[in-house]
């Protein structure tokens, strides 16, 4: 009779067991869970705080055909602080990408320089070679998912 007491002693043991481990499993998955909702928030954030605005007059000129040249002018008018060198633009120049050894960036206007900052001026220089004259051409830009078209032309 006494073994009755001791294999159900033995099964309470192994449900708590069991309920432990699922109960371990579950707290494991919530936190993942919840560790990638606020990874995701963080990047949705960061992707709304970022703004930037291509200020360049597209019938100033843009062009330089004795660098083989454009530059843009770009302001940020977001909260997000950018590099202050413009290496977090990424540029297609009428669809090519443009590598980041073709383009510089400088602040015209900054208060401490470190960062691009809202309200600040960057001066975009791209280099691109001989354009043709009476042709369109797009410089698309892309800042932390924030997305400008800028579109001129070359004029004879």
């Amino acid at each position: 009779m006494a073994s009755v007491p001791v294999s159900h002693l033995i099964l309470f043991i192994a449900s708590l067991v069991i309920a432990a481990s699922v109960v371990g499993t579950i707290t494991t998955g919530v936190d993942r869970v919840s560790a990638a909702v606020d990874d995701a928030g963080l990047d949705a954030t960061e992707t709304l705080r970022t703004d930037v605005t291509v200020i360049s007059d597209p019938s100033a000129g843009v062009y330089d055909s004795n660098n083989e040249t454009v530059t843009l002018l770009i302001k940020n008018t977001g909260t997000y602080r950018l590099a202050p060198d413009g290496s977090g633009v990424d540029v297609l120049f009428d669809g090519s990408y443009v590598e980041p050894s073709a383009k510089t960036g400088e602040l015209v206007s900054a208060g401490d320089g470190a960062a691009w900052s809202r309200g600040d001026v960057l001066r975009l220089t791209i280099e691109t070679g001989q354009l043709a004259s009476d042709t369109d051409h797009r410089v698309y830009l892309t800042v932390n998912g924030d997305e400008e078209l800028f579109q001129f032309r070359v004029e004879a």
